[in-house]
């Protein structure tokens, strides 16, 4: 790709040409310089130039492959199709080729879906038109026309995978345009079902069975995504497809999207990109269906099931009995959604255009007739919750019915790990909520029995849909979802405890995560703090169940094995306070732990006596024997080192040594140099200079090979015995376009010690820089909260110095040179 053509496309752009008259212009202009060569190099009788996949399609980007074939009589004609590919390659053309006889088109295709796929394409571009001539007599009607049944089966599943391999969801924050659900691939996808199944040539074909409205949506649909792909081309200056954030403020810029009072750009773009989206995805759908049912025998049930005196069940779907039916009763849209909750069946075409066409009666008045609001109420209870607010939202009655949600619509929010605009966020909380009661995960288990106890799943429910309102206004949306909360719960005719329970919920539905990911759970005072902030069992289940369904819908995998561990921790321990039966003393066995044997009994107790308090209950009996016994075995050495792998894969590094200062920061290098993710450090100091460290790492399984075990406890031992420097060669990450670096220091949240919460982009070695500024400055690391993902760093330090908190001075250099670390 030139500087002339570069600038001829971005031209054409300003032009405002629509998206497939501007693919067209620049293929056109691709075919005059490829068929020039040819012509220029041979005229050989018996080959032929043929554009195929998206150059055939006269649909190609700016930095997309060029798929041409070469097609013969026979392979001798090989020698002038190659000097032909040598010189578009000299032309700097990214060339995608193939070489083939009229039989091998045939036997590739029928042998790869993808071969056939682009062959469905193929386009004249020089060459013999007599070998192009019998191509489409012979080839194309057998690729096109023979096993039909086996293409489209093919076709729906590489849909399937595709989405699921893009993320699944339209809404995503990074949507790759091609790809994805609601991509250019989905109305490619269109055209070569309706080729092979109803010989359709063209988009226009399409008006056999798409209206004109919804042939027009789906064409400027069409349009849209080819130009906001050619613009991801232009600015990223390489074949990308991914709508990245870092590309989406100057490609709002280019499509003519501009800031307004409420939203930049690139939100009003990214909301418009959706809309789009779901065009194409509905219609797609459709004609795909429509396609799927031609080689699918289909058991047309025309019994009709009478459900109401407005509506009927028949041929597996609910219908309306008459055109009328919303006629003045908007609340009836209502009750068709909860006969859709109750049966299992799916709306009718006819139902569908119906709900949408009198969507606009939905109003204030709508919002409080009791048969409405009583009829949402037991969605809210049933059995098929996800799925019927994921129909009511795609609708678009479920904004007009709780405007506040509607107000979520396509927002987009930049936090970071998220990955879906916040009301797909909130529809998949709900969807994985509603899983838990049928999952087979082992993993989940815990939270499965959970769910089942509960009796009141509307709360959950509620609570989660209404968990993100407050991010339509902004910052602090946990206290602005609370304010919101109030005249829903009017118009929702809520009982005054189950009110009370979904407004705790919603204005505390981060604290369980926030807890649990940032504060040290063994602190008795902490564990009693919560406890407090909950008040009941109730509450403890209920914001358990939702933390789940809310973090486990930020991301496929940010609701990992080491955050379950840690949130199954607090929930154990402050249910164990409200019941009663929590540890609130010292009282661990030593005659239990080693029967018969005085002298051991009398050190564990002495050991016992030793350590400090959270240590004591934070740790289980038989972890204690393990420790006293690695503790026992510093006598002989100065320090001892023991690896503990558990079920879920993450590896916990104990080390048991004299306490000196740096100890912690020797500790974390070594590691960092092994390439371990530490996600959590624990010290406890105890008395006459004994100290535990335990170190959590995530990547155990990983990065393990036969005698790591070794390596890591020999070379601790040497790193803590000798006290060697650690030399690591940090790398520079690429600068983070949304999220800004920031360090936090907070000494009013515990009485014990100064919390310092550092965000930035991670870098290898940053994290022992961060150690080593501590241990310079003659502060203690009481214990560490280490997060990284998504290439961000989030860590949280407990800090002491001389058995006290930081003073300012202290606490003022402890920033500064943070500050100066991570900017640098």
């Amino acid at each position: 790709m030139n500087d002339r053509t570069l600038t001829e496309l971005a031209a054409w752009m300003e032009q405002g040409l629509r998206g497939r008259q501007l693919a067209e212009r620049y293929t056109a202009s691709v075919d005059d310089t490829v068929a020039g060569i040819f012509n220029a190099l041979t005229d050989d009788p018996d080959l032929l130039l043929v554009a195929t996949g998206g150059y055939g399609r006269r649909e190609l980007a700016p930095f997309s492959d060029i798929d041409i074939m070469f097609l013969a009589r026979d392979r001798k004609n090989a020698g002038a199709a190659e000097k032909v590919l040598y010189r578009l390659w000299d032309e700097r053309l990214d060339i995608s080729h193939a070489f083939r006889t009229l039989r091998e088109c045939v036997e590739e295709a029928f042998r790869d879906i993808r071969t056939r796929t682009t062959l469905l394409e193929a386009r004249y571009l020089a060459g013999s038109r007599e070998l192009y001539s019998q191509f489409e007599k012979e080839v194309y009607p057998a690729i096109a026309y023979r096993k039909q049944r086996q293409f489209v089966a093919e076709k729906l599943s590489e849909r399937e995978k595709r989405h699921i391999s893009t993320g699944d969801s339209i809404y995503l924050l990074e949507p790759h345009v091609k790809e994805g659900d609601g991509g250019l691939r989905d109305i490619h996808a269109v055209l070569w079902l309706s080729r092979v199944v109803f010989r359709i040539t063209d988009l226009q074909g399409l008006s056999a069975f798409l209206s004109g409205h919804d042939l027009k949506r789906f064409s400027d649909a069409y349009d849209f995504m080819i130009r906001l792909r050619y613009c991801l081309h232009l600015e990223s200056g390489r074949k990308n497809d991914i709508l990245s954030f870092e590309y989406q403020r100057a490609i709002a810029s280019r499509l003519g999207f501009r800031d307004s009072s409420k939203f930049s750009g690139a939100e009003r773009m990214m909301r418009y990109y959706y809309l789009k989206g779901r065009v194409i995805r509905d219609i797609s759908h459709e004609v795909m269906v429509r396609c799927s049912r031609q080689y699918s025998p289909i058991f047309r049930d025309f019994t009709k099931k009478r459900l109401t005196d407005d509506f009927l069940l028949s041929g597996g779907k609910l219908i309306a009995k008459k055109e009328t039916v919303f006629s003045g009763q908007s609340e009836k849209i209502m009750e068709a959604f909860y006969h859709f909750s109750k049966t299992d069946k799916g709306f009718s075409a006819r139902l569908r255009e119906l709900i949408r066409e009198n969507l606009p009666r939905i109003n204030r008045r709508t919002r409080s007739i009791p048969a409405a609001v009583n009829h949402f109420r037991e969605i809210m209870k049933g059995r098929r919750v996800y799925e019927t607010l994921r129909e009511m939202h795609e609708r678009g009655v479920l904004g007009r019915f709780i405007p506040e949600f509607g107000a979520l619509r396509s927002l987009v929010v930049h936090e970071a790990y998220h990955m879906y605009t916040v009301d797909e966020h909130t529809l998949l909380a709900i969807r994985n909520l509603e899983r838990l009661r049928t999952t087979t995960v082992k993993s989940l288990e815990a939270l499965k029995e959970i769910i089942l106890g509960m009796e009141q799943l509307d709360v959950l429910f509620l609570s989660i849909l209404f968990h993100d309102i407050g991010k339509a206004v902004g910052r602090h949306h946990e206290e602005e979802g609370y304010k919101r909360l109030k005249s829903i719960m009017e118009r929702l005719n809520m009982k005054p405890d189950k009110r009370l329970r979904i407004e705790f919920l919603v204005r505390n539905h981060v604290l369980m995560s926030r807890i649990a990911m940032t504060r040290e759970i063994d602190d008795p005072e902490l564990i009693a703090f919560f406890a407090d902030a909950v008040g009941d069992t109730e509450n403890l289940k209920a914001i358990y169940l939702i933390t789940y369904a809310d973090m486990s819908a930020v991301n496929p995998l940010f609701w990992n094995a080491w955050k379950a561990s840690l949130l199954r921790e607090l929930y154990e321990r402050t249910s164990q306070y409200l019941s009663g039966t929590g540890v609130v003393g010292r009282g661990h066995d030593a005659a239990a732990l080693f029967p018969g044997n005085a002298a051991l009994q009398k050190e564990f107790s002495l050991f016992l006596e030793a350590m400090p308090d959270r240590y004591l209950l934070s740790t289980t009996d038989a972890r204690l024997k393990e420790d006293f016994l690695l503790y026992q075995q510093t006598s002989a050495r100065s320090t001892a080192v023991r690896i503990d792998v558990m079920p879920d894969g993450i590896a916990e590094i104990v080390i048991c040594a004299s306490d000196a200062p740096g100890l912690f920061s020797r500790i974390v290098g070594f590691l960092c140099m092994r390439r371990l993710n530490i996600v959590h450090g624990r010290i406890y100091t105890g008395k006459h200079g004994i100290v535990i460290d335990k170190i959590a790492v995530s990547n155990w399984k990983d990065v393990w090979w036969n005698g790591l075990e070794q390596d890591i406890v020999s070379g601790l031992e040497e790193t803590v015995m000798k006290r060697k420097d650690i030399q690591l060669a940090c790398s520079n990450p690429e600068a983070h376009g949304l999220f800004d670096a920031f360090v936090e220091l907070d000494n009013e949240s515990s009485d014990l010690y100064t919390l310092v919460e550092i965000f930035s982009q991670d870098r290898i070695g940053l994290l022992y820089d961060i150690a080593k500024i501590f241990y310079q400055k003659g502060v203690g690391v009481e214990s560490a909260r280490i997060n990284t993902e998504a290439s961000l760093a989030q860590d949280i330090f407990s800090l002491r110095c001389g058995g006290s908190k930081l003073d300012y001075e202290t606490a003022y250099e402890i920033l500064k040179e943070l500050w100066d670390t991570l900017k640098n």
